[in-house]
């Protein structure tokens, strides 16, 4: 339900009423037993009082409003039908207000009266109990019938049995997705010392010092039992200050472009990283871990254990970056920071 309190006043919803999700409902409106809010209709209590009585139908788009400490009052089964609007009026018992039909300040429809299509009650009039009043501003044509009067109590009876069915019958239909679309959503989020890009370490396992935190959102915290028996984890982040991408890319190490998935460059189709932490402690839902490459706040996708068992793979070779880690070429260089490659292109 759309509901909204404002300053203090809160609407009131009766036993069996439907309010459309798609509705507003604002401040002073009590809404009786069984009444129908159609999809996008306004009602608003703001400073003024709107009262809807036992079976009453609001239908969709209609708009309902009072004057500053005044009211609109609706009696029992009455309907406003599509688009209509009410505006600090009385309509009573079984009153009938057809589509985009106005009735204005002060004015007063009778029990059982109908006012056709388009309809203006302009301010102060009164229609008569059970008289039909058509035209801009209306005037009385005729007598309800029993034609009519057998319409409107089925237009009423359709609405109650409608305000019962609502609530289970309406459903959202869900939005079609590609077969090969995925959404993530942070499980927690990473806490550093590094604010910015430039100055980040290139690599956690170059930068095996450099302390850090892992939050994890309390509903998720029961998924870290038996963790701390590890030495190290796995941490599975978004880059979420990266942007755009390019396939060829220059690395860290060298100058020469190498392909992008030859290359840990955090610009990526999918921007996920990846770091192997040292796990220092665990408190509660807090781990504090060393060896940390990322910025601090980045969204944690996922954490999984570090298993030499699994993990190490004899003969591994590191393609293009082997050479960079012969003994000659190790020292300063390796320990070089992140640059500006981090950030948007």
């Amino acid at each position: 339900m759309a509901l909204y309190e404002f300053e203090g006043r809160v609407p009131e919803v009766g036993e069996g009423a439907y309010v459309a999700p798609s509705a507003q409902v604002i401040g002073s409106v009590q809404i009786g037993k069984d009444c129908y809010v159609g999809h996008g209709a306004i009602l608003r209590g703001d400073y003024g009082e709107i009262f809807l009585g036992e079976g009453t139908a609001i239908e969709e788009g209609a708009i309902v409003h009072a004057r500053p400490d005044g009211k609109t009052v609706f009696g029992k089964r009455v309907t406003l039908g599509h688009g209509a609007m009410v505006h600090n009026a009385t309509m009573h018992d079984d009153s009938v207000i057809g589509m985009r039909a106005t009735v204005s300040d002060f004015s007063e429809v009778g029990e059982g009266a109908l006012i056709g299509e388009m309809g203006l009650v302009k301010q102060h009039q009164k229609i008569p109990p059970r008289k039909i009043a058509v035209g801009i501003p209306v005037k009385v044509i005729g007598e309800i019938s029993d034609k009519n009067r057998d319409m409107t109590v089925w237009a009423k009876e359709l609405y109650v049995d409608m305000a019962h069915r609502y609530p289970a019958g309406m459903k959202p239909v869900p939005e079609e997705k590609s077969s090969d679309e995925f959404v993530f959503r942070p499980i927690g989020f990473i806490h550093t010392p590094f604010a910015e890009g430039p100055g980040t370490p290139i690599q956690g396992g170059l930068a095996t010092e450099t302390k850090g935190t892992v939050e994890v959102k309390p509903q998720f915290a029961m998924g870290l039992q038996d963790l701390d028996g590890y030495s190290h984890v796995i941490l599975l982040y978004a880059f979420h200050r990266s942007r755009g991408y390019k396939l060829r890319v220059k690395p860290y190490l060298e100058e020469v472009v190498r392909g992008l998935f030859a290359t840990r460059a955090p610009r990526r189709p999918n921007p996920v990283g990846f770091t192997i932490v040292k796990l220092e402690k665990m408190e509660g839902r807090i781990l504090h871990v060393s060896g940390v490459d990322m910025l601090d706040g980045t969204p944690l996708l996922d954490i999984k254990p570090y298993s030499p068992h699994f993990d190490h793979r004899e003969g591994a070779t590191a393609g293009w970056q082997d050479p960079r880690f012969e003994a000659e070429q190790r020292g300063e260089e390796l320990r070089k920071k992140a640059d500006g490659r981090f950030e948007s292109p």
